[in-house]
């Protein structure tokens, strides 16, 4: 039988998930994609986008219940006392409440289809919450501060290319419509363009963030979370590769066999989309673990 951790980890793993893809699609439509382009693509993934919103409330609802459940077992998860006592005097508790307020505020938003640079705000703020319940909590002072904010840049970032390419199918298909060819084309490059500094940042604040909890490099392979996080920097590196594919292969294709390029960058992204989903499935869990 699943214990109380593994089920919190499936919790954490469905917010990142639903919080990374509220995140690109704000971005997507509002910054990446020309005015037009943008409107039709919100349009064509507003169910989606609402069923994520409601799939990070859900999260984050079981979120604190099951933090109870890994420290007093399952009677702690339905235990009122006990639940108001870690919301309202624990560290974890705070985040909790901070991030149940920006989920409700975010499906707010998407059902008051509020202004696009709103869900970019509000999107951004809900999944750089997760840096207050990270391992950016065992360091105080200065070094604390300095290492939040390191940990929240390198979600924003890696939240932004995963999340991007949730949208991008719906991009590549405007590029067979000859009315939104050319705005669809844009978007692509755009995206190109900024997922080269997107990737940077991953990979600098990757870098920082390991360096800050563990000192060294996870060479490790008698620690869990050190044998963990060297296969999520496998996988990383795995998606880069595949993007760069993306980018330098196949997208200066697009002019001349515009149909094999587009197939190819398709199988790319969701290439990109499986390996990101087994990044997301390790942090969910190693960071869980204790950084040794």
């Amino acid at each position: 039988m699943i214990g109380p951790e593994g089920v919190l980890a499936l919790a954490r793993f469905a917010f990142y998930a639903a919080a990374i893809a509220l995140f690109g699609w704000a971005c997507f439509t509002a910054l990446v994609a020309p005015r037009a382009l943008g409107r039709q693509v919100a349009a064509d993934s507003a169910r989606r986008i609402v069923a994520a919103g409601l799939l990070a409330l859900a999260a984050t609802l079981a979120w604190l219940p099951l933090e109870a459940a890994t420290i007093g077992g399952w009677a702690m998860a339905g235990d009122g006392a006990s639940l108001r006592e870690l919301a309202f005097g624990t560290v974890i508790g705070w985040a909790w409440l901070t991030r149940l307020v920006l989920s409700v505020l975010m499906l707010a938003a998407l059902a008051w289809r509020a202004a696009p640079m709103l869900g970019v705000v509000l999107s951004g703020m809900l999944l750089a919450s997760l840096a207050l319940s990270g391992h950016a909590n065992m360091h105080e002072g200065v070094r604390g501060v300095l290492h939040h904010g390191n940990d929240a840049l390198h979600i924003l970032a890696a939240g932004f290319w995963l999340g991007s390419l949730v949208m991008l199918p719906s991009c590549l298909a405007h590029l067979a419509r000859p009315a939104t060819r050319p705005e669809a084309t844009i978007a692509l490059r755009r995206f190109s363009s900024a997922g080269h500094g997107a990737v940077a940042l991953v990979l600098v604040s990757g870098i920082a963030n390991t360096l800050l909890i563990l000192g060294h490099l996870p060479l490790d392979a008698s620690s869990p979370y050190q044998r963990l996080l060297a296969l999520k920097i496998v996988l990383v590196m795995a998606m880069i590769g595949v993007a760069l594919a993306n980018r330098y292969v196949f997208m200066p294709r697009l002019g001349d066999d515009p149909v094999r390029a587009v197939a190819r960058i398709r199988h790319g992204t969701f290439a990109e989309l499986a390996l990101g989903g087994g990044v997301l499935a390790l942090v969910s869990w190693f960071g869980l673990l204790d950084p040794v």
